[in-house]
């Protein structure tokens, strides 16, 4: 997804803003912020539990459909 999407989703739950998911899921804001242009392990599993979408479906680079993750630290995992 878009960034703009996933912050459109974000707005769509209770927490309405990233930093309450922050508070929320022990993460830091910056964190959050730089996982919607990079990969950031913690934050992306905070974003996608806030807003119940699979990490998938919010960045289909960066994770599998069966959750194994395809980048590490903004490299793509060798085949």
């Amino acid at each position: 997804m878009h960034e703009a999407d996933i912050l459109a989703a974000v707005r769509k739950t209770q927490f309405r803003f990233l930093p309450r998911i922050a508070e929320r899921y022990g993460v830091s804001d910056t964190q959050l912020r730089a996982a919607l242009r990079r990969p950031q392990l913690a934050a992306e599993r905070a974003i996608s539990k806030a807003t119940g979408i699979p990490l998938h479906v919010l960045w289909p680079t960066r994770w599998s459909p069966s959750g194994e993750r395809l980048v590490r630290r903004g490299l793509k995992r060798a085949a």
